[in-house]
């Protein structure tokens, strides 16, 4: 099997077991849960991850959704596509990856736990994450500039 049909065949089990957990997907009331679309809008719109930049741009945005708690998430499937990651360096993903994690573990108010969730991602970027829109520095002492980098 050539690398081009593995890759494939990942993205195709890939979304089968994401359609799958829609389907079973429920709250405690028995109720459906509302999904967050970030893997999905990822899988669809960008087939691999394929570097560095792309795995630190998903993984912020991961990171970033769960302090979001209704029905408006940050979009990784328009953020972290390959247009919108196009000149971006690893160092800038690094620093917002890093940006957003210090937000969602804050030791006073950590916002991935439900009495600091965000109703929605409008509302954290506004909150939570206002620092990750701006230039931010990193703990390594680099100024990166990440206005724009979050999307919801």
């Amino acid at each position: 099997m050539n690398n081009k049909s593995f890759k494939s065949g990942l993205v195709g089990i890939s979304l089968a077991l994401l359609m799958t957990a829609n389907f079973v997907s429920c709250s405690d009331s028995g109720s459906k849960k509302e999904d967050n679309p970030t893997a999905l809008l990822y899988l669809v719109n960008n087939s691999v991850v394929d570097s560095e930049v792309t795995a630190n741009c998903v993984a912020a945005y991961t990171a970033a959704n769960s302090c979001v708690g209704g029905k408006e998430y940050f979009n990784a499937g328009i953020g972290c596509s390959s247009k919108k990651l196009d000149g971006r360096t690893t160092d800038e993903l690094k620093a917002l990856k890093e940006c957003v994690l210090s937000k969602v573990n804050d030791p006073i108010q950590p916002c991935n736990l439900p009495q600091f969730t965000y109703g929605l991602a409008q509302q954290a970027l506004a909150g939570a994450f206002s620092a990750c829109n701006k230039k931010y520095t990193t703990t390594a002492g680099v100024e990166v500039d990440l206005k724009d980098y979050l999307i919801y």
